[in-house]
C-alpha cells in the first residue's frame, strides 16, 4: 500500500510523488496532517490557515475523484508527527511512502525523524522537488557556494532552468477503486471554516480558480509595465495560491512559455518567480536566517524603541497617504501590492529607524501569502541587512513614489476614506492632506529631517 503525504503541494497536477504512487499501480490513499500550534510558531496568520483548511478541504473532493481517500489529522506542532505515522503503520500494511522535499529548519528536522522512523519499520521513502522552478543549490557559484547577489545568480539560473525544464505533470489517471477501509472524517476545526468573505472574493478557494485566475493573467499580460501601480490589476494575483502550493512555479512558467515562447524565461515575471528561488534558496544555505538573524554581518543592528510609532504604523495612521492606504489594505485584505510592500517596509525601517523584525513579523500575522523566505528576504533587503539588499542610502520618499505610482490617488482614496474627497493634486503630500481632511492624523516625521537623520545612523 502507497501513502501520498501532502504538506505545502495542495493540488493534483504536477505532483510528482502523488503521480509516482499511482503509475505503482498498488493501493493508494492520502494523508495531510494539521499542526496549528506549529503555525503560532511561525506566526503565520489566521487567515493563511483557513484559506489552507478550505483548499484540504478542496483537494479531499478532487482526490475523491481519483478514487483515493484523503485522511486529515490534527497534532499541535510537528514533534508530534510522529506518533501520527507510528499510529498508521500499526494500522496499516504502508509499503512506501510518497511526499515533497521541504527545506526550511522545522520542516527538516520534521522530515529527518519520519524518514528515520519509517526505514526502521522497513518502509520505502520516496521524496521530489516540486516547489521551485529548482532545487536549492542548484545554482551556485564556481567554488560551490550560493550567489550573493541576485543578477549573476539569475543568469546562470535560466541557464540552467532551460537545460532542466520539463512540462509539469497533468492530473494523473485515477486508481481503479477507492480503499476499502475508512480513513475517517474532518477534524472539527476543518468543518466549518471561517474564510474571510472578502478574502473569498479576492482569492477564490480551489485549484481551478488558482489555473483560472494563471489563464486570466496570462492572456491580459502587460505585467512589466503594470506592476508598479497599485490602482491597477497588473500583478498576476497568484502569490497566496503559490505559498501553500495550489499552483506550481513550474505551471506559471509552462503557461508563460506557452504564451510567448522562449522569451518567457527572460520576461519580467519569471524574473520574480526566480526572486522567489532565490530567497529559498539562501534560507536553506544560511539556516540562521529562518532565526531573525541578519544577513550581513556588519549589518546596523541596534533599531530605536518606539511602541507608539510601531502602532501608528502598524495601523495606516502615519499620515502619509500612500503608506497608510498599503497597511490598511493589509489589514483588510491579508495581501499588499509589491510596490507598496517596499515602501511601507522603507518607512518602518529607514525614515523610523525601527527594527526590520518587527515588520516582519506584523506581515506574517496578517498576510494570506505569508512565506517565511521571502517576507525574510524582502524585509532584509529593505532594511540594509540582508543578501544584495538595497543599499542603506536608498530611501523611498513616499511622497514621490506616491505621486508617481498612484498619480490619480486612486489606490490612496480606495483605503483611506479620510482622503476620499481630497482633490488629486493635493492627495500625496502630507502635510497639504491634514489641512484638507481634519480627520486624517499629522505626519509622524518630517520625510526631510528623518532622511538626513537615518543617512547619518546608517553610515
Amino acid at each position: 500500500m502507497n501513502l501520498v503525504w501532502f504538506r505545502n503541494d495542495l493540488r493534483i497536477a504536477d505532483h510528482p510523488a502523488l503521480t509516482a504512487a499511482l503509475e505503482t499501480g498498488e493501493d493508494t490513499f492520502a494523508l495531510y496532517i494539521n499542526h496549528p500550534k506549529q503555525h503560532q510558531i511561525h506566526g503565520e496568520s489566521p487567515q493563511k490557515l483557513e484559506f489552507i483548511k478550505a483548499h484540504v478541504k478542496d483537494l479531499r473532493k478532487r482526490l475523491k475523484k481519483l478514487n483515493i481517500e484523503l485522511t486529515v489529522k490534527s497534532v499541535p506542532q510537528f514533534s508530534d508527527v510522529p506518533t501520527v505515522f507510528s499510529a498508521m503503520l500499526e494500522r496499516y500494511n504502508i509499503g512506501t511512502v510518497y511526499f515533497h522535499h521541504s527545506y526550511w529548519v522545522n520542516e527538516l528536522q520534521r522530515d529527518t525523524k519520519i524518514i528515520r522512523l519509517l526505514q526502521a519499520r522497513g518502509v520505502d521513502v520516496q521524496q521530489f522537488h516540486t516547489n521551485y522552478l529548482l532545487p536549492p543549490a542548484t545554482v551556485t557559484k564556481g567554488n560551490g557556494e550560493m550567489y550573493h547577489v541576485f543578477t549573476p545568480y539569475k543568469n546562470k539560473y535560466i541557464e540552467q532552468l532551460k537545460v532542466e525544464y520539463k512540462q509539469p505533470l497533468p492530473i494523473p489517471v485515477a486508481q481503479k477503486s477507492m480503499h476499502k477501509e475508512s480513513m475517517g472524517d474532518l477534524p472539527n476545526d476543518f468543518s466549518s471554516i471561517k474564510l474571510n468573505a472578502n478574502l473569498s472574493a479576492l482569492w477564490p478557494v480551489g485549484e481551478k480558480a488558482a489555473h483560472k485566475c494563471l489563464k486570466q493573467f496570462i492572456s491580459n499580460n502587460n505585467y512589466k509595465k503594470q506592476r508598479d501601480f497599485p490602482a491597477i490589476a497588473g500583478t498576476s494575483g497568484l502569490s497566496p495560491y503559490l505559498t501553500i502550493g495550489v499552483i506550481s512555479a513550474k505551471q506559471c512558467l509552462a503557461h508563460m512559455l506557452k504564451h510567448i515562447g522562449e522569451d518567457a524565461f527572460y520576461s519580467t515575471w519569471v524574473s520574480e518567480l526566480i526572486w522567489r528561488d532565490f530567497y529559498n534558496d539562501l534560507l536553506f544555505a544560511y539556516p540562521r536566517l529562518a532565526k531573525h538573524k541578519v544577513f550581513k554581518a556588519d549589518a546596523v543592528d541596534n533599531w530605536r524603541q518606539d511602541k507608539k510609532l510601531y502602532e501608528q504604523w502598524q495601523q495606516g495612521k502615519t499620515g502619509f497617504p500612500i503608506v497608510d492606504a498599503g497597511m490598511r489594505q493589509l489589514l483588510q485584505e491579508g495581501w499588499m501590492h509589491n510596490r507598496v510592500r517596499m515602501i511601507v517596509a522603507s518607512f518602518l525601517t529607514k525614515l523610523c529607524l525601527l527594527d526590520w523584525r518587527l515588520g516582519e513579523a506584523h506581515f506574517m500575522a496578517h498576510l494570506l501569502d505569508g512565506d517565511l523566505a521571502s517576507n525574510n528576504g524582502g524585509w532584509q533587503w529593505s532594511s540594509a541587512t540582508g543578501c544584495d539588499a538595497a543599499p542603506y542610502f536608498r530611501i523611498f520618499n513616499p511622497t514621490s513614489q506616491s505621486k508617481k505610482f498612484d498619480p490619480e490617488g486612486t489606490y490612496i482614496k480606495k483605503y483611506v476614506k479620510e482622503l476620499a474627497e481630497v482633490p488629486t493634486k493635493k492627495i500625496h503630500d502630507p502635510d497639504v492632506t491634514t489641512r484638507e481632511a481634519n480627520d486624517y492624523p499629522q505626519p509622524v516625521i518630517d520625510y526631510k529631517q528623518a532622511r538626513t537623520e537615518a543617512l547619518r545612523w546608517f553610515k
